[in-house]
């Protein structure tokens, strides 16, 4: 009696092994989808209780709603004629907002990044309280209204947050402004960003939003971390130029470019036709879907090594037609009218070229930081937002909330 209960735990063990393997991070669910009328994830329609995973677009038909319920105690009602792209993500939940009306509740210590047009929000709470958001995102812009907890809008200007009670706006296109990219997560601030447009450079500070074709550059012993709008993350060493040149987030198509020192990619799995990471050296073009690397430019010669997953490195140079793919600990040398070297397993190489990327230590300035570390301001002359505050008076403020919950007559989404 005793065997057989040990070989049945066995079975129990192995069979719960083999299920988390299976559930790996590439396909972890975020959640789980509610319905109430015609709701689609992709071009499939769909019932309530279905999961949902990175990358999965859903949208809301006329007259329908959907309620979405994170893994984390966060979740987001889609109200009729409204569409999402969902991101992956490590902690709390991540997604686009490509049009319609969406009411965020959320109750962890992360925020909830909802990124849109011309920019992200960020809805924060707590264990307590938490934080309701409405948002609305139209043909130009995407409104923005506080019941509980704060928004931090990321737009063009500098960050701005908003209180319950208040509402703003951020504009898809502001005049001679460039589609934002992501923002500065963590960083030892010594550094500066060369912005187009701006006769001068910006300081390299926590919060800082990056934007298409800017270029990062850290000084002396700076680092920064940069947070993609798709979850990826970008480590920059010391003495380092990297230009963000592209980061469409809904078609998932990357283009960026090391000029000399060191990178960290972590990036996110792409999922969308068409999609592309791309990294540029003078040397070496360095390409993946669903992997993190480390490269080092110096000169005229790039070193790449895999850290995970599978990286593809080829020549800059058109004619040279051998790349090689690199696993994790293997690196490469590319120099230029030359093919990459093949691959090497060199583990110590790696975890060199990692260290000197990594950000630590009590001079960093992390994302976890109060809102004066980042300079947070609540109002400027120079901020793109249209402000609707308390105080307002009721016609106003009635503008900006009935765009937000412009649905009359629509049902509430089925619960569980």
């Amino acid at each position: 009696m005793k065997r057989s209960l040990w070989v049945l735990a066995a079975i129990v063990v192995l069979a719960g092994s083999n299920a988390m393997k299976a559930a790996g991070p590439d396909n972890q669910w975020l959640g789980v989808l509610w319905t109430k009328g015609a709701v689609s994830v992709g071009d499939a329609r769909v019932s309530s209780g279905t999961t949902v995973l990175p990358g999965d677009v859903i949208t809301t038909d006329h007259g329908a709603s959907a309620w979405i319920r994170f893994r984390s105690p966060a979740s987001t009602t889609m109200m009729a004629d409204t569409q999402v792209t969902l991101l992956a993500s490590n902690s709390a939940p991540s997604f686009l907002l490509r049009h319609g009306s969406i009411i965020v509740d959320e109750k962890v210590v992360d925020p909830v990044q909802i990124s849109v047009p011309g920019g992200y929000v960020l809805v924060k709470g707590d264990p307590q309280t938490g934080a309701e958001c409405e948002m609305a995102s139209l043909d130009n812009g995407s409104t923005v209204s506080v019941k509980r907890g704060l928004a931090e809008i990321h737009g063009q200007g500098a960050p701005v947050i908003l209180h319950p009670g208040q509402s703003g706006r951020v504009e898809a296109s502001p005049e001679g402004g460039q589609p934002i990219a992501g923002k500065i997560n963590k960083v030892i601030p010594q550094g500066e960003i060369h912005r187009e447009g701006q006769p001068q450079e910006l300081p390299l500070a926590l919060n800082q939003a990056i934007n298409w074709n800017d270029l990062v550059r850290t000084l002396q012993t700076g680092r920064a971390q940069i947070t993609l709008l798709d979850g990826t993350t970008l480590n920059i060493g010391a003495r380092s130029e990297l230009k963000v040149i592209k980061h469409d987030a809904q078609a998932q198509q990357t283009e960026l470019e090391l000029t000399v020192g060191r990178l960290e990619a972590n990036v996110q799995k792409i999922t969308a036709p068409g999609g592309k990471f791309q990294l540029r050296s003078k040397s070496a073009v360095i390409g993946t879907i669903d992997t993190a690397f480390v490269a080092t430019v110096d000169g005229d010669t790039t070193r790449v090594c895999g850290v995970e997953g599978t990286t593809l490195v080829q020549s800059s140079d058109p004619n040279i037609q051998k790349s090689v793919r690199l696993h994790r600990h293997e690196c490469t040398v590319i120099m230029p009218g030359a093919p990459p070297t093949d691959p090497v397993l060199d583990p110590a190489e790696m975890a060199d070229m990692l260290s000197q990327t990594a950000i630590n230590g009590a001079e960093a300035a992390g994302a976890g930081a109060g809102a004066g570390a980042g300079g947070l301001i609540l109002a400027g002359a120079n901020i793109p937002w249209v402000w609707v505050g308390v105080g307002l008076g009721a016609a106003t403020a009635g503008i900006v909330t009935g765009i937000v919950l412009s649905s009359p007559g629509t049902p509430s989404p089925a619960s569980p």
